[in-house]
């Protein structure tokens, strides 16, 4: 696709942002099939109406707008940010602008990826590491992929554009701390699973105008500490669940309830549909729901 485009420019200062544009970008798009309109098709710095990404207590503010959004069938499916040659498109504060771009209520896409001339990455909005990273010299090495992935026959899958994002890839991306603390004083969840002797997972949702899905891990202990909290007919429910397969229980009408005290692990957990970073719990709490 480059062979005849002279890399050296890029070191060149005046070779800029809207060079990177012109130069190099609009190929992949022409190459990819997208078209200015259409029900798959590019819609160029499109603005956010409401511009802030909230997640329970923690808001940002998303202060780009990404180039270019590609649509299927008229859904963001994918979003483009152009950088400079200078700037880094791999783990930066670009990187972490963009995802909270992808997830946002108005957007919802499931790809993000930045271009600066020297590199393409792509991410998904449900995994942490890159899903293609490659050097524009080199793009043919995996453009069948990329293709397979970004062109606009793929189609948006409504699973997708109604997914809840993790809370742990969300806070990491957003620059959380080692020592994050989660600390929540009404937790839900109808879900609690034994992972393995010993450890056992609930998963609840963090409200706010983006909602994600935390994944809580807990010892032998904490199961027994839980259980003190819970009312004794879901206590004994809980308890006897856990001890026979499948070794989980779901509630259909009824919630498990508690506060938390957690940690951020620092492990990326991987399955066949997204990555997520669990968090460890310090403590079970009393529920109190604060708002009500």
């Amino acid at each position: 696709m480059f062979e005849d485009f002279d890399f050296s420019v890029l070191a060149d200062p005046y070779f800029k942002e809207d060079a990177v544009r012109e130069e190099l970008i609009v190929p992949i798009i022409k190459s990819l099939g997208y078209k200015i309109s259409g029900s798959s098709r590019i819609i160029r710095s499109k603005p956010l109406v409401h511009p802030y990404v909230a997640i329970g207590s923690q808001q940002r503010k998303i202060s780009i707008i990404p180039d270019y959004v590609f649509t299927s069938e008229e859904k963001p499916y994918w979003i483009l940010d152009a950088k400079s040659p200078s700037e880094d498109v791999f783990k930066s504060k670009h990187v972490e602008q963009a995802y909270s771009y992808a997830i946002h209520p108005e957007i919802r896409a499931e790809y993000y990826a930045l271009c600066n001339g020297r590199e393409f990455v792509l991410y998904h909005v449900r995994q942490f590491e890159p899903v293609i990273q490659v050097s524009l010299k080199n793009i043919s090495e995996k453009w069948d992929t990329l293709y397979k992935l970004l062109n606009p026959d793929t189609k948006a899958d409504p699973d997708i554009v109604n997914f809840k994002p993790d809370y742990g890839i969300f806070m990491l991306r957003a620059g959380m701390s080692d020592n994050f603390q989660f600390i929540g004083s009404a937790i839900h969840s109808n879900f609690i699973a034994k992972v393995e002797d010993g450890l056992y997972t609930t998963v609840s949702v963090i409200p706010g105008n983006v909602e994600c899905a935390i994944s809580l891990d807990f010892n032998e202990l904490q199961l027994d500490s839980l259980a003190k909290l819970l009312p004794e007919h879901l206590a004994s429910k809980l308890l006897a669940g856990l001890k026979r397969q499948p070794y989980y229980v779901l509630l259909e009408n009824e919630e498990f309830k508690f506060g938390v005290s957690a940690y951020a692990t620092n492990q990326i957990i991987s399955n066949n549909n997204e990555q997520y970073l669990p968090f460890q719990v310090a403590e079970f709490l009393t529920y109190k729901n604060i708002e009500s």
